[in-house]
């Protein structure tokens, strides 16, 4: 069980996926719940935004194209290009308070938006042989590997829901290794039907708590 003790006032925080274990199928598949990640979603100008990100973290620099991502050398952040002029910071459990205060400090005075979905969100990772295959199976999105590469991200309707899909950044020669970004509300829904997607590569199936019919 994922906990932190970030406000001891309020007890122990627990992520969605608290409940379920670590998931193995054929070869090295892998799945488990990513859980307590600090996510910021950062909206302004292009260029102010890149000064305070500069700014709050020692060698972050925003992604250069669009559905991309950045991580910064020796640290737990990564930087998710979302919109023209939207990011998503990922960093590790109890760290996004650290940035919004330097980003906030950063561009005092100017025109911005800063908003920590730390417990909005949660992800789960899939990694190893016949990922990649899993995730073909609940989206339209094109996911060949000459056009979803390492560090590329993407939203899209995977099942009956909204989601990012992110490739990790995996050094080479290392599996594959892919991220769901999903709000926590439909994180059940999401594992379980991941395991039915990956059942004839060795996933063990899982029940939903709330009983939704899963269609793969």
């Amino acid at each position: 069980m994922a906990t932190s003790d970030k406000n001891p006032e309020l007890g122990q925080r627990q992520s969605p996926l608290a409940h379920r274990k670590t998931l193995t199928g054929d070869g090295d598949l892998a799945m488990h719940e990513a859980a307590l990640l600090g996510k910021i979603i950062l909206r302004a100008d292009e260029k102010l935004a890149e000064k305070s990100i500069k700014a709050a973290i020692n060698g972050a620099s925003l992604p250069k194209a669009a559905c991309t991502s950045t991580n910064v050398s020796d640290s737990q952040v990564s930087i998710l290009w979302l919109g023209p002029d939207e990011w998503m910071i990922v960093c590790a459990p109890d760290g996004e308070q650290t940035i919004i205060a330097g980003l906030e400090k950063a561009l005092n005075g100017k025109h911005f938006q800063i908003s920590d979905v730390s417990d909005y969100y949660t992800c789960i990772d899939i990694s190893g042989e016949n990922s990649r295959e899993i995730m073909m199976n609940l989206s339209t999105l094109d996911l060949h590997p000459s056009v979803f590469k390492r560090g590329d991200i993407k939203g899209s309707v995977f099942g009956h829901a909204n989601a990012w899909l992110w490739h990790l950044s995996t050094n080479p020669g290392q599996s594959e290794a892919f991220r769901l970004i999903i709000r926590a509300s439909m994180a059940d829904y999401m594992w379980c039907l991941l395991a039915k997607s990956g059942k004839c590569f060795g996933l063990p199936a899982e029940k939903p708590i709330t009983g939704e019919k899963l269609v793969v």
